[in-house]
């Protein structure tokens, strides 16, 4: 096969990134050829080396690529909103949820982020296509739960303008709440669904201790006490 043959094949596919494995069963020739012909397509710009042993075409969509580096994973936080275009922030970090730790990558001058989950929350995420290819992407629901999981990924004043002025399914919102397991979570989710006109307090009440938590645990700890929700409200939202 030629390497015009190549790249071809390669933009048909449904993915964007390739390891070395695949592109050796593609070809169907040893590694030791398959890597002299990936160095040369690399320096003629015609394949991105991703990281080690993993390469992709110039120019797709970063969402794409940081979603099928590792295996399984779905982009989200405030990737996921910018997905949905849900926030007018273009973040230069794309995050990335998976099963297990893995070092940063840079690719078309965005870094991707893997944030390492239990397999009890890994759920909650689709298979999309962006121009022709796969994005393995939080649902919206999901996405605010992982960003109220871990506000360090996403500013929770981002989410509270997700739950404004997305649209929702909330049942679904309370069962994925549910199922993540997170008290804290719940009691975000409940304090800023009722800011937005959405009360939720009989369907979570039973998962409400007497623990206050923050809202927003970046922040100092001192605001009012919402004693419904359990909740030390230490950033004011608009």
């Amino acid at each position: 096969m030629k390497s015009s043959d190549l790249v071809r094949v390669l933009q048909d596919s449904r993915i964007s990134v390739f390891s070395l494995g695949d592109l050796v069963r593609v070809l169907n020739r040893d590694e030791a050829y398959v890597k002299v012909l990936l160095n040369r397509l690399v320096e003629k710009g015609l394949l991105v080396r991703v990281e080690r042993n993993k390469y992709s075409l110039p120019n797709q969509s970063v969402f794409s690529v940081a979603s099928l580096l590792v295996y399984p994973s779905y982009v989200s936080f405030i990737s996921a909103y910018s997905y949905y275009s849900l926030t007018t922030r273009i973040p230069s970090t794309v995050f990335v949820v998976c099963l297990k730790q893995k070092k940063e990558v840079l690719y078309g001058g965005f870094r991707i982020r893997f944030v390492k989950f239990s397999g009890e929350r890994f759920f909650g995420y689709l298979r999309e296509y962006v121009e022709g290819k796969t994005v393995f992407i939080a649902e919206v629901e999901k996405a605010i739960l992982d960003s109220l999981l871990l506000p360090k990924y996403c500013p929770v004043s981002e989410t509270f303008s997700v739950l404004r002025e997305a649209k929702l399914d909330h049942g679904k919102l309370m069962r994925y709440a549910v199922r993540l397991g997170s008290r804290t979570v719940v009691k975000r989710l409940g304090y800023l669904l009722e800011l937005t006109g959405v009360n939720l307090y009989d369907s979570f009440k039973n998962l409400i201790d007497n623990n206050y938590g923050l809202l927003n645990p970046l922040k100092p700890p001192a605001g009012e006490r919402n004693g419904k929700w359990r909740i030390i409200v230490n950033e004011v939202l608009e």
